[in-house]
């Protein structure tokens, strides 16, 4: 089958150094690069620093894709959602300005990071909470930008999380939206890019939106990132990549 476009995601900053490294690795320059948002006020290497890491991806073309992250609390309660949608909005837009992302216009997608390992105090998705969040992120966005701008919902889940997948459609069965998926499955177990195979990264659910992202490894380039592609059966450009933010600079 056909290989998609790389991608990098990692909990780590971006700098020069990794992004030749994913480089390296992928054969070309990544398309995008995943980083976390939570909210304005959260600190840390996890979040994405607009100030340093922006001039970066600018400097080499790479689109950000925000990734929502409040992994403990989306088995929650709509209240509960409702609060972290609030918190995610406002991260971007204090990220990159309103008058910015109004210019680009249009719709974004953030993804909401649902690792589904209850074990781990990661709970898979709940519907009260994925209805709360859906919602709030359309609408603060809208807010936020004086409707010059939408951010979509989205979802990166496990392959196996069917428990998420399946509370998606009933989501969407009560007028939710999801804009698309990124699948977690590491196999054949290398961080060299494959071939993209429906086998393995397909949900066992039917979902009534596209798989627009495939994670296949983790920890790669000495643990800095871990590696992505596109989906190459779906239009990636206007599914995906356009609704992507592309940074100026810090």
């Amino acid at each position: 089958m056909a290989q998609g476009l790389p991608g990098a995601d990692s909990s780590q900053p971006v700098t020069m150094q990794v992004v030749e490294a994913a480089t390296q690795l992928f054969g070309r320059t990544p398309v995008l690069w995943g980083r976390y948002f939570t909210s304005a006020t959260t600190s840390g290497t996890v979040e994405y620093h607009h100030a340093t890491e922006s001039s970066v991806l600018a400097q080499y073309g790479i689109r950000l894709l925000p990734i929502a992250r409040q992994t403990e609390n989306v088995g929650g309660s709509k209240d509960q959602g409702v609060a972290d949608a609030q918190g995610n909005v406002v991260d971007v837009v204090d990220s990159f300005g309103a008058s910015y992302l109004s210019s680009l216009g249009g719709q974004f997608l953030m993804f909401l990071d649902v690792e589904g390992v209850p074990s781990s105090g990661s709970p898979s998705l709940s519907l009260d909470y994925y209805l709360g969040w859906a919602e709030t992120l359309v609408a603060q966005s809208q807010a936020l930008t004086g409707g010059a701008a939408t951010i979509l919902p989205c979802v990166y889940a496990r392959q196996g999380d069917s428990a998420t997948w399946n509370v998606l459609v009933s989501a969407l069965g009560q007028g939710a939206t999801c804009a698309g998926a990124w699948v977690a499955r590491y196999d054949p177990g290398t961080c060299e890019l494959a071939d993209w195979n429906d086998t393995i990264v397909m949900p066992a659910v039917s979902l009534p939106f596209p798989i627009l992202l495939w994670q296949y490894a983790e920890n790669c380039c000495q643990g800095a990132i871990d590696a992505n592609q596109t989906n190459p059966g779906v239009d990636v450009q206007g599914l995906l990549l356009d609704r992507l933010i592309l940074p100026v600079g810090g």
